[in-house]
């Protein structure tokens, strides 16, 4: 691996991870705060379609968010892993890559959880289970995938395999389960304890503690970038996929 890469700019890694952690849990807890809001104001709004416009402006205001601080922050580390090989001039080329990759990720990864939450409440429960399912794996692998598609996914043609792009984490299995065991065991944690009685009251110290367990969930986040961005380099340096060329970018 080269975990020397990041140890020698940690400098630099340190502070954009805590700017990401701190970002993303502000976002999160802003976000928790007007979901009780509206929970607890619900009854005052003049229809159900205020109140679905409401929440769907939330949503998308969240996905918004994050796809933009996960592009900027991810595109810096990048540059910083690889420099002067991969690269990415400003935090606006950054936004213009890769904004509409995560915000479309974060949106589909909310949308399926939306509508399994929905198919549950009207008693739909094989479907709503089939679909919980697809969004628990779909929250445990999209990450490396994602990183992988920033790295080089830019570069396929039309001949190129699409799953071309996604060989730093399947030609070094050892690796990718590795950090796929990391990301299942912090989701199910995660989940294990949004399921306790004492989050689901709607309250201002239910936010704030659900807001607590973002914050390591974020750092993992910070891990599994670099972990994969530095596959990526050691399949491009090793030569498990002699295809790929960085030297447009």
């Amino acid at each position: 691996m080269q975990w020397e890469r990041a140890k020698t700019n940690q400098n630099k890694i340190i502070p954009l991870a805590g700017i990401y952690i701190f970002i993303h849990t502000a976002t999160i807890f802003l976000y928790e705060l007007l979901s009780l809001n509206l929970e607890l104001s619900s009854g005052n709004l003049p229809n159900n379609v205020l109140l679905s416009l409401i929440d769907i402006l939330r949503e998308l205001t969240l996905c918004a968010v994050l796809g933009a601080l996960q592009s900027i922050i991810f595109a810096r580390l990048g540059v910083i892993l690889e420099f002067p090989i991969w690269r990415c001039r400003d935090d606006k080329e950054a936004l213009r890559r890769f904004f509409l990759l995560w915000f479309g990720i974060n949106a589909g990864l909310i949308t399926i959880n939306r509508v399994a939450n929905i198919l549950a409440e009207r008693g739909v429960s094989d479907l709503a289970s089939l679909l919980g399912g697809i969004g628990l794996v779909a929250n445990i692998i999209y990450l490396p995938l994602a990183i992988c598609w920033m790295y080089s996914g830019e570069k396929l043609t039309e001949d190129d395999s699409f799953f071309r792009v996604f060989r730093p984490i399947t030609r070094q299995w050892g690796e990718t389960l590795g950090m796929w065991v990391i990301l299942s065991v912090s989701l199910f944690c995660a989940l294990f304890l949004l399921g306790l009685p004492i989050f689901q009251e709607p309250s201002t110290f239910a936010v704030v503690m659900k807001t607590l367990i973002i914050i390591p969930l974020a750092g993992i986040d910070i891990i599994v970038f670099c972990w994969t961005w530095l596959l990526c380099i050691q399949c491009r340096i090793q030569g498990l996929d002699e295809d790929v060329s960085l030297d447009d970018f």
